[in-house]
């Protein structure tokens, strides 16, 4: 082929050395004149293989610390030389210039040494200069060519040596190229997300390592999973462990998320519980049962009974581990996705039947995280706080005084529903052993008396065993009109919780007195859109 372009010389300067070994020894065995540096000198050396020191080629040591070691005409003259250029080529044959036609370069761990929470100095001093501008040199004349930006690609270019006898293609060349730029790029957008300390009017995102997904939404609509590079370093749902069952899809991931935190969010709301288990059973992002308890088949049962209709098919989330007993009791039920901190392993035999079945293994959520929510508009991108933390006061707003032995609950039922699709209400009821439920929830309405009347009330009334009138209703936002308290006091509503703020506040609160209900404003609203 034409395009076809024998290595001859090769850079190589690399932080990480495993690997390096094998290519080593296959560019020598090809005849290919080698230069190094400093550490990765020292290593090829110890392996046998001759290599060149750059500073024999610059005349110039490794100074200011091994800040400056390959900046120099000499070096970057090498790897930029057009070949097919009369001026690039007299000029190098001018100044007794090497051509490098193969680059391997593997950038400063910058992203490992802010998580390992280290000092600022040594963070700086791993920002890599003579690496990055070497892999954009490289890559910016792949035309000449061949450049290698990470480890991560080593495997891939041992292939190429092997089977075409250290030769390259353009092609070849440009793939490697796009990849180094894709590693510049990404190590560029980790410095400034350091330096940036969250200033919002300006972000970096990078995405690499993309999974492609079973399907989006849809099973016409293609998608991919993406997890940020940070994310190694904390407990999210991308990093869960897959044990068992089919590729997840789009569909699966988001709700798999939601299952995750709702869970853990109810968790950590319920404080008087010693042993406490929550378990969430979300539905199309929303939860229809959420319960906690001392008890893990308890909280199953009684999130499952939260809505047993919309439970077929759903995602569950436990905040313990799975036993047997707890595997048992799914029986025939159909369920997508089960997660939990662990399985044990008499439950994982039993799940193992149902082969479908995807088990996922991550701890719980913390309470507050710092996470960032990124959203995707037409043309653009949307980037917000998570909703997290629940320090919201509690303001009596009525004439009948709310009973305090209730807060606890008011705290997990405006937890519940800050997981609802606005417009939200959830019911909420204890039980007898202070354990809490999730019994009735309305949501992703226009307006939030239908949220009420038309979902919230229906599936509280199938239930057995126990009262509206021990329960509280909360509301992700204001009552704009005093006529969803009306409805409420129908149905025998006595305890309500919302953030206020409506301009008709003062005509809510005259409702509530007239009816006997006892109400709170907490001041924070919870819309999830």
């Amino acid at each position: 082929m034409k395009d076809l372009k024998k290595i001859k010389s090769a850079l190589i300067s690399v932080y990480h050395k495993d690997k390096l070994d094998t290519i080593v020894k296959k560019l020598d065995q090809l005849g290919v004149q080698i230069y190094s540096t400093g550490g990765t000198q020292s290593f090829i050396e110890s392996i046998g293989t001759q290599v060149t020191a750059v500073e024999s080629l610059t005349s110039y040591p490794s100074i200011l610390g091994g800040r400056v070691k390959t900046l120099h005409p000499k070096v970057f003259g090498g790897i930029l030389n057009r070949r097919d250029n009369e001026g690039d080529q007299k000029q190098i044959a001018e100044y007794e210039i090497p051509e490098i036609d193969l680059v391997i370069v593997d950038l400063y761990p910058f992203e490992e040494t802010v998580a390992s929470g280290a000092s600022e100095q040594d963070i700086i001093e791993k920002i890599d200069i003579g690496g990055i501008a070497l892999i954009r040199a490289a890559a910016k004349n792949f035309n000449d060519v061949i450049i290698v930006s990470s480890r991560n690609q080593y495997d891939d270019f041992i292939q190429l040596l092997n089977e075409k006898n250290g030769e390259s293609s353009l092609d070849d060349r440009k793939a490697f190229a796009r990849k180094a730029f894709a590693t510049s790029s990404h190590y560029d957008s980790a410095i400034f997300n350091y330096f940036n300390e969250g200033i919002t009017e300006t972000n970096r995102v990078s995405l690499n390592d993309g999974h492609v997904l079973r399907y989006g939404e849809n099973p016409h609509q293609s998608a991919t999973f993406y997890k940020f590079d940070n994310a190694d370093s904390q407990t999210t749902l991308a990093n869960a462990e897959v044990l068992q069952g089919k590729a997840l899809s789009y569909n699966n991931l988001l709700d798999a998320d939601a299952s995750w935190k709702a869970a853990s969010d109810a968790y950590h709301a319920v404080t008087h519980l010693d042993n406490k288990v929550a378990v969430s059973v979300i539905k199309h992002l929303n939860p229809c049962g959420l319960a906690v308890t001392n008890d893990i088949l308890q909280s199953l049962e009684l999130a499952w009974a939260g809505d047993p209709i919309s439970a077929y098919g759903s995602i569950i989330c436990f905040t313990d581990t799975v036993t047997a007993d707890v595997a048992n009791w799914f029986g025939k039920k159909f369920v997508e996705i089960i997660i939990a901190p662990e399985f044990t392993p008499e439950a994982l035999e039993i799940f193992s039947k149902k082969k479908n079945l995807r088990l996922l293994v991550t701890p719980i959520k913390a309470e507050t995280t710092g996470e960032k929510l990124y959203r995707s508009i037409s043309g653009g991108m949307l980037v917000q706080d998570e909703d997290e933390g629940m320090d919201q006061e509690f303001k009596n707003v009525t004439k009948i005084q709310f009973d305090n032995n209730k807060l606890n609950l008011a705290k997990f039922g405006i937890t519940a529903c800050k997981h609802l699709k606005s417009n939200a209400i959830a019911l909420v009821t204890e039980n007898s052993d202070g354990s809490f439920w999730l019994t009735g929830a309305g949501m992703g309405q226009p307006n939030r008396l239908d949220s009420l009347r038309q979902l919230t009330i229906p599936r509280f009334n199938l239930k057995e065993g126990i009262t509206i009138e021990d329960s509280v209703l909360i509301s992700d936002a204001f009552f704009p009109f005093r006529d969803s308290i009306e409805a409420a006091n129908e149905y025998g509503v006595k305890y309500i919780v919302e953030p206020g703020g409506s301009i008709r506040d003062d005509e809510v609160i005259e409702a509530c007195d007239e009816f006997g209900i006892a109400m709170l404003f907490t001041g924070r609203r919870h819309f999830k859109h």
